[in-house]
């Protein structure tokens, strides 16, 4: 069963937040193989914008965050596709920019993805010096 957290700043339009959920289940069950739209699980955390911190440094502003958890039987390319319709949903609801969206996909087959703006980034790339 697919589980999507999404941690957004506190003080979201409730319309388009629900709007959002509604979405990403539609979303989830006609991307992913094997799965309905019963199965998908939107839940959502507001965080305290005096509580946001990066690098230890207190930000005035949190950019969606979406953590995907999902079981097996899931090709990859569904995911990658399920992540990148997450942010876009996320751009067009909440106004922001589909850029700082970051997503990490945990799942039993494939280990862990860290996705920024929906798009799955490799970090098996040496770092250029």
């Amino acid at each position: 069963m697919p589980f999507v957290t999404l941690y957004l700043p506190k003080g979201c339009n409730n319309k388009a937040l629900e709007k959002s959920m509604r979405e990403i289940t539609a979303a989830g069950a006609d991307t992913l193989e094997n799965t309905l739209t019963r199965m998908v699980r939107v839940t959502v955390f507001e965080s305290e914008p005096e509580r946001v911190y990066e690098g230890g440094r207190h930000v005035k502003e949190l950019y969606p965050v979406v953590l995907f958890r999902i079981g097996p039987g899931r090709s990859p390319e569904a995911k990658d596709s399920f992540m990148d319709q997450i942010a876009q949903i996320l751009h067009e609801n909440l106004k922001c920019p589909k850029e700082n969206v970051r997503g990490y996909v945990l799942d039993n087959e494939e280990g862990h993805h860290f996705c920024i703006g929906g798009k799955p980034k490799d970090f098996t790339k040496e770092v250029k010096k």
